[in-house]
């Protein structure tokens, strides 16, 4: 398939480690500020000493080479450095979403089977309650107050020692190492640890072959860092770019201009929903008025156009997942609504059908991606061979997700296989229905899911939530959704709600809107009947 291809390039696979990023790093801007957060700044020279305290840290507790430690820590220079202080000694990490408890929390931990776990002294309560389900963990590192954790009957050390500890000796590191196990968080069952290189990590945080960042760029991090995107296409950009990295502890609307301006930011990179909240704020005569000059969005702001004009920054377009890493970009100078990008140079890229044919450009498949090299996507999910086998076929990811291509070779993602629709003959992308129902000015966000039809096949149903202090009326925006979409996409169905049912991912659980059936307002009992001749 067609490829976007760049005019700069990533370093050979092997030299995609964190290793030879903090080699480059030291070897050209070892004095300059590398990152910097409310509490704490440092250089480059100092976050790598730092690092290789803690990983002297914890090897002194008895953490070896290629073992795994578990993160349950907020966005701090301290977190970035515990992950850099275990990439530079050769363990794994697991970095837990802060959400997580009960037995998310459990399942994450004896499934990683981490011996060791840094902790804010505000998560331990969360190990307590759970303590006597726990079948491998021995140690905790509180970061704080180290009394959280009288009583439970493990071995419990203050964060502070481990960077007072002696540095970790500098030793290689193989691409095809383990960096991590990064848990995806099912909708329908228990997550799963990705195994993850450090050549994957490393060639996901990269934009070597895009033309920003580049020195001379300062970058926002805002996302949280137990996610890839917070930490490997923040921290770990920053690293690989010699960029200084501005971390907040998570996205704020009120804060996210004043630390722009504050701070100098040039380059961010924000989630779709970041954009939209944003953009709910009302206009003002300065938004353009920020140093701001490029945004790397995933999803694209529901109107690029707009968000361009009203802010005064260029938007770029990125796709990836755990199991593949970025495998998509879309450079600012072609960026379109609604792309994910074209096909990173390095992976080959399929869009095939139920029998794994490749679809003909314009139709909807699901994609397939294959790596120059084996160590750029995942090795396989933590202790679960089966289902390893069943999406790494002949060195083949097989991603879940489906997508269509245009005749200029951009991706546009449809919508997880599992959650397609089929109405009156026609596929349906819940996805695609769920950008144009997020676009009427009363809603904040939706989920689109499949309900049983009288006439086989599905009917379809929206779940919405309106903007804070916002009513949306179900006729004004079923009428608003027939001016847009074809008639075989208008729901029949609406329905109402606070917020969406999700997980501590924030990925809706769609099977538990699914559950409720056909409920809420429907637009044929309403006398709003559609047919082909609508269209």
């Amino acid at each position: 398939m067609a490829q976007f291809v760049a005019s700069r390039a990533l370093p050979p696979v092997e030299q995609r480690t964190l290793r030879a990023a903090y080699d480059r790093a030291l070897a050209e801007v070892p004095d300059e500020l590398a990152q910097l957060d409310r509490t704490a700044r440092y250089t480059t020279a100092e976050s790598h000493e730092r690092s290789l305290r803690i990983a002297g840290g914890l090897a002194e507790l008895g953490v070896g080479r290629q073992e795994p430690v578990a993160a349950l820590l907020d966005n701090s220079l301290d977190t970035a450095h515990v992950w850099s202080g275990l990439g530079l000694g050769g363990m794994v990490e697991v970095p837990v979403n802060t959400a997580y408890k009960g037995g998310f929390l459990a399942h994450v931990l004896n499934d990683s089977a981490a011996s060791t776990l840094v902790v804010e002294d505000s998560h331990v309560e969360r190990i307590a309650r759970i303590a006597g389900d726990l079948t491998a963990l021995r140690t905790l590192v509180v970061r704080g107050d180290t009394a959280a954790a009288d009583g439970l009957g493990l071995r419990v050390v203050g964060f502070d020692e481990l960077v007072a500890s002696e540095p970790a000796p500098v030793t290689p590191t193989d691409a095809g190492d383990l960096m991590a196990y990064m848990y995806t968080s099912g909708t329908t069952g228990l997550s799963k640890g990705v195994e993850i290189t450090h050549a994957h990590a490393y060639t996901y945080g990269s934009r070597e072959d895009q033309a920003r960042p580049t020195r001379g760029d300062r970058l926002l991090v805002t996302l949280p860092m137990f996610h890839l995107t917070g930490l490997w296409y923040g921290i770990y950009q920053g690293l690989i770019h010699r960029c200084p990295v501005v971390l907040e502890p998570a996205f704020s609307v009120s804060r996210f201009w004043p630390t722009v301006r504050e701070h100098g930011i040039t380059v961010t990179v924000m989630l779709g929903a970041m954009a939209e909240l944003l953009q709910q704020v009302e206009p003002g005569p300065d938004d353009a008025d920020n140093p701001l000059e490029l945004a790397i969005m995933a999803p694209l702001a529901s109107d690029v156009a707009g968000f361009r004009r009203r802010f005064g920054i260029d938007l770029a377009a990125v796709y990836g997942m755990s199991e593949v890493g970025a495998v998509m970009n879309g450079p600012p100078e072609t960026v379109v609504g609604g792309e994910c990008g074209f096909a990173r140079e390095g992976y080959d890229l399929r869009l095939v059908d139920p029998d794994g044919a490749e679809v003909p450009t314009g139709t909807v498949g699901e994609l397939w991606v294959h790596p120059e090299d084996p160590r750029l996507v995942m090795r396989g999910y933590h202790g679960l061979p089966a289902k390893t086998a069943e999406t790494l076929v002949d060195g083949w990811v097989h991603t879940g997700d489906a997508f269509r291509q245009d005749d200029a070779g951009r991706f546009f993602f449809s919508d997880r296989m599992k959650d397609a629709l089929r109405r009156r003959g026609e596929n349906v992308s819940s996805f695609e229905v769920e950008r144009v129902i997020n676009e009427h000015p009363d809603v904040y966000e939706s989920a689109v899911v499949a309900v049983p039809s009288a006439l086989t096949e599905d009917d379809i149903k929206a779940v919405v939530v309106p903007r804070e202090g916002r009513v949306v009326d179900p006729r004004a925006l079923s009428e608003f959704l027939i001016d847009r979409l074809p008639y075989f996409m208008v729901p029949r169905y609406l329905e109402f709600l606070d917020e969406l049912p999700k997980t501590p991912t924030q990925k809706v659980h769609k099977h538990l809107l699914r559950e409720t059936g056909a409920t809420g307002w429907d637009r044929e009992a309403a006398g709003i009947t559609l047919r082909r001749s609508d269209a």
